[in-house]
């Protein structure tokens, strides 16, 4: 009964370590969204007297067209910036533990780990820089080696034409989000039984009934982890649309979040971008809270299967 008491005294007093930051949270996150919610009601220039609008920047930012094209972007950056980097994050984690693991030993691991999370470690600045400068359209680096290949009929502005910028956006995000992805799904294998795999390989499975029928399963708790996690920064992203075309050419990679962004401080108004970033919170926050709905169910269908 002692011990008890001791060891619910430690845990509980593990709490105090918490609440500093817990408190710090409050202020700065929810403190701030609750003032940006205010100024949402506002037309305001960002300085000066502050006029009372009600709902008008919300209906005039659902009377944009920009507005509407900025959320079909970011529909679509759903594709490189989250599903296809969970599924080829998926393969190549596989691939590594296969390869490397299996033949080779664990000790290139973390050499391919490395490798692959490399972008997630530079600065996103250096890596627009250098993206930009591969697809500069007059001394580019995809320019040169294309006409090297003798296809110079093929070479193009890759950041100035609308749809090769949406591209190559798509492109960058795919480059930078499967490292996450692959460090993520290489980290859940290595709580899979390799004797699993050995029968598996017995039983006569090809590499691909494998990925289908014992790894894949055994990831799903990493899959769910990682395609939450990336289609909620697909839906807020940022910094690669940023660095790499400011939204242009003419809002052809605008999204929500640079469109709040540019209607801050482009001029248009404070109250605006408030509303939009107000906007753009209470999508994701529904997003999170039918996700955690679905993951309450369904934990209540598998404990009571168990």
């Amino acid at each position: 009964m002692a011990a008890r008491t001791s060891v619910a005294r430690r845990q509980k007093g593990y709490g105090w370590f918490l609440y500093p930051g817990l408190g710090v949270l409050v202020v700065f996150f929810f403190g701030m969204f609750f003032w940006n919610v205010g100024i949402s009601f506002l037309k305001w220039p960002g300085y000066g007297p502050a006029k009372w609008v009600g709902l008008d920047n919300f209906r005039n930012i659902l009377d944009n067209q920009d507005f509407w094209e900025s959320w079909i972007h970011g529909a679509f950056y759903v594709i490189p910036y989250a599903l296809i980097p969970t599924l080829l994050g998926l393969v190549l984690a596989v691939a590594t533990y296969d390869a490397f693991v299996g033949k080779f030993g664990s000790k290139l691991v973390p050499v391919a780990r490395t490798g692959f999370f490399l972008p997630q470690i530079v600065p996103i600045a250096v890596s627009g820089m250098i993206w930009m400068w591969m697809l500069d359209g007059s001394e580019g680096a995809l320019n040169t080696f294309l006409e090297q290949l003798g296809m110079g009929e093929v070479t193009t502005e890759w950041l100035r034409e609308p749809d090769t910028a949406l591209l190559a956006v798509a492109f960058f995000m795919l480059w930078l989000q499967t490292g996450f992805a692959y460090v993520v799904f290489l980290a859940g294998l290595s709580r899979l039984d390799p004797s699993v795999l050995e029968a598996s390989q017995l039983d006569g499975a090809n590499w691909w009934q494998r990925l289908r029928w014992v790894t894949g399963p055994s990831l799903r708790p990493e899959s769910f982890v990682v395609l939450l996690f990336l289609i909620v920064g697909a839906l807020k992203v940022f910094a690669p649309v940023f660095y790499l075309t400011g939204g242009g050419p003419n809002g052809a990679t605008m999204s929500p979040s640079t469109f709040a962004i540019d209607s801050f401080f482009g001029g248009a108004s404070v109250g605006i971008g408030s509303a939009l970033v107000t906007t753009l919170a209470l999508i994701i926050g529904g997003l999170l809270g039918i996700t955690f709905v679905i993951v309450r169910l369904r934990a209540r269908v598998v404990n009571r299967d168990a």
